[in-house]
């Protein structure tokens, strides 16, 4: 569950981040990034098994309120408040990236067919209502983690593999660029970074996670040993691998470059069996906090009542339109992965993780078996802490600058959106093998 949950629809977007940085400063950059982020997923675990308060933990919501148990009351209801709102905020967002995501997938593998992005959005909605429906537990459907890999690294290695075999003479590279250390700018460098943060984050959904791990005293093995070499690989083979062959002019999703045929039908058949399973793992930690919030007395998911079944159904329905309205809403995959990776994702996974080890250091500074912390990983905290403060101000600020100065180029809410999912000059003359959209339109003015 740990490397399904965390890699999942912000690797796509790691070429465009490379592409902001260099490939030499990407990588470097990109690893630093996932150090930051392992080593502030076992502060979480630390918390989780070193702080009496926290033992039996079952949300993320449980571990705040449990290492602030001690604490004058206005912190305590300032963190809670913080993570609750931070933490659902960014997997509702998530969940309309999930969607909007599984709809682009639909439209490539069936391109054919002229239906708009919103509609597709909604037929994939369909599809994932029947199991998120019955699977009130993350781990309900186990094959479906191991289909969620495999698929996951079907989207990367397609596009990849298929550059490699046939070429990308079928792109118009010749303003490309390919650079160790890229002429960087401010916004560059935070675009890459929130995207890097939104790729790699865990820790918002950790503790649902250890709260199902038989075993919670296994996490660091299966993250250190298992979890964050496959991050590694995953992210730079897809972030180095689709800067090799694009370079400076990557953008968007990693197989949305792709001409229309075969393999594009391939990769985004992957990417949308990918996007399903992901929206299952995060749609039911929401729907979960939607009806322990609506109907307490149903949210028990080993309850065999009917009346509870209805209760469940009636948090993932709603949850399911509330993502599809906010999918339609900001149709745009970079600038949402971006404004999610500024905004939400610094605050839920680095500052409040960070505050809740901090504070349970401190309350347990004088008992027996108290955590040990050395000068140099007190600096290293403080490090994360600065940069998830600069990504939240300035990047989030960068974010919607840059979403306000394109807005006009993403068109109207639920309007059709076709661009990529229709083989037709009007909706895809730019995209890769239309090149006979230029000369249609050259005979069209004689």
């Amino acid at each position: 569950i740990i490397v399904a949950d965390v890699v999942g629809a912000g690797i796509l977007g790691m070429p465009r981040a490379v592409a902001q940085l260099g490939w030499l400063m990407g990588g470097v950059v990109m690893a630093a990034m996932l150090v930051a982020n392992v080593h502030i997923s076992l502060l979480m675990w630390k918390v989780r098994v070193g702080c009496l308060e926290c033992e039996g933990a079952q949300s993320f919501l449980d571990m705040a309120r449990g290492s602030f148990s001690n604490a004058p009351a206005w912190q305590r209801r300032t963190v809670v408040v913080l993570t609750g709102a931070s933490q659902y905020t960014f997997i509702f967002g998530m969940l309309g990236i999930f969607l909007l995501t599984a709809g682009k997938g639909l439209g490539m593998m069936f391109y054919e067919l002229r239906l708009c992005l919103p509609h597709w959005s909604a037929v994939a909605a369909i599809i994932v209502l029947p199991i998120v429906g019955t699977a009130r537990e993350m781990g309900a459907y186990q094959s479906l983690v191991w289909i969620n890999v495999i698929t996951l690294c079907g989207t990367v290695l397609i596009p990849l593999v298929y550059y490699l075999a046939v070429g990308t003479d079928d792109f118009d590279l010749t303003d490309a660029r390919w650079y160790a250390i890229a002429p960087v700018t401010a916004t560059g460098i935070l675009s890459a970074l929130s995207t890097f943060t939104f790729g790699m984050t865990s820790q918002f959904m950790l503790t649902e996670v250890m709260s199902e791990m038989k075993d919670v005293r296994e996490l660091p093995k299966a993250y250190v040993k298992i979890s964050a070499p496959f991050q590694l690989i995953a992210f730079m083979v897809a972030g180095l691998g689709g800067y090799y062959f694009m370079g400076s002019l990557s953008a968007g999703m990693l197989n949305e470059n792709l001409p229309f045929g075969a393999p594009l039908q391939a990769a985004a058949a992957c990417l949308l069996v990918h996007m399903l399973i992901s929206y299952l793992i995060k749609g039911v930690v929401f729907s979960t906090a939607v009806i322990r919030r609506a109907a307490p007395n149903f949210a028990n998911p080993d309850d065999p009542r009917k009346r509870s079944l209805a209760a469940w159904n009636g948090a993932v329905i709603s949850t399911l339109v509330a993502a599809w309205l906010l999918a339609n809403l900001v149709p745009f995959f970079g600038d949402l992965v971006d404004l999610l990776g500024a905004s939400c994702t610094p605050l839920s996974c680095w500052v409040i993780p960070i505050l809740m080890f901090m504070r349970c250091t401190y309350d347990h500074r004088n008992a027996e078996g108290r955590l040990k912390v050395h000068c140099l990983e007190w600096l290293l905290i403080a490090l994360e802490m600065a940069l998830a403060m600069v990504l939240m101000v300035l990047g989030t600020y960068s974010s919607v600058q840059n979403i306000v100065g394109h807005w006009h180029e993403y068109g109207a809410p639920f309007s059709c959106h076709c661009e990529g999912i229709w083989d037709t000059c009007a909706c895809s003359a730019g995209h890769v093998g239309m090149d006979w959209c230029e000369a249609l339109a050259a005979n069209a003015t004689r």
